[in-house]
């Protein structure tokens, strides 16, 4: 079986369960871009991919995402896996760093960096917006301080930069990740995979129904590895 995962995603113990559980049938682990998953999908490139879903509520996908989005009334099976929390990437002296938890107020009048493959298509009131061609370019401005950048947790650290501090948003959009293939052209071990995926153990029932219960949400994401907040009070708005 050959599965694609987006940035973000990591396939290892994933791919060590599946050797367990089928190891005469590899599970061929590829990866791809956000905007190519569901392509590849159609194409035929790979069987299933984890790939991210537009936020809850958005008019359009985002830029970074494909323009059609997978769904269940067009041939698609779309299991819910997580919905990842968003933070934002600051400089390590940021005001926003002496709090715990950013609200979508405090983003007001930062200079906000929104790469060509942003996949949130969010943008808080009152902020600058200044246009990059990538998230990893958006990670290395905000380590020389020219802006902030909002992104799901994953791809912070997937682009963690030396000088730059993390805070969750709990008031920004959540990245839903979800496992999909097309239901016309399902591998034989794909039920297999939801429960790798999901978890379930071994023995555990598999049914054939791909409804899911609702995806959970990530827990918040710990203070960043370069330092601990200072405390709670509110940053103070800089003129």
């Amino acid at each position: 079986m050959r599965l694609l995962l987006v940035p973000g995603t990591s396939p290892d113990r994933w791919a060590r369960v599946w050797r367990e559980r089928l190891p005469d049938d590899p599970l061929d682990v590829v990866h791809g871009s956000p905007s190519d998953a569901v392509g590849a999908v159609l194409r035929g490139d790979v069987d299933a991919a984890v790939l991210r879903l537009p936020p809850a509520g958005a008019a359009t996908p985002p830029a970074g995402l494909p323009a059609t989005t997978p769904s269940t009334a067009t041939g698609w099976a779309v299991v819910p896996l997580w919905t990842e929390q968003s933070v934002v990437v600051v400089p390590k002296e940021h005001v926003l760093t002496v709090v715990e938890e950013v609200d979508v107020a405090d983003l007001a009048g930062e200079t906000l960096l929104v790469p060509a493959d942003d996949v949130l298509g969010w943008l808080p009131p009152g902020v600058d917006v200044v246009e990059v061609p990538d998230v990893p370019t958006a990670a290395d401005l905000v380590a020389g301080g020219s802006g902030v950048l909002v992104v799901p947790h994953a791809l912070a650290r997937l682009h963690d930069r030396k000088g730059t501090e993390v805070r969750p948003v709990p008031g920004a959009p959540g990245s839903p990740v979800v496992l999909v293939w097309r239901t016309d052209h399902e591998h034989p071990h794909a039920q297999e995979l939801v429960g790798i995926v999901r978890g379930r153990t071994a023995g555990s029932s598999r049914g054939r129904d791909t409804a899911e219960p609702a995806p959970r949400r990530a827990p918040a994401p710990a203070p960043s590895r370069h330092g601990s907040p200072a405390g709670r009070s509110q940053p103070r708005r800089r003129r």
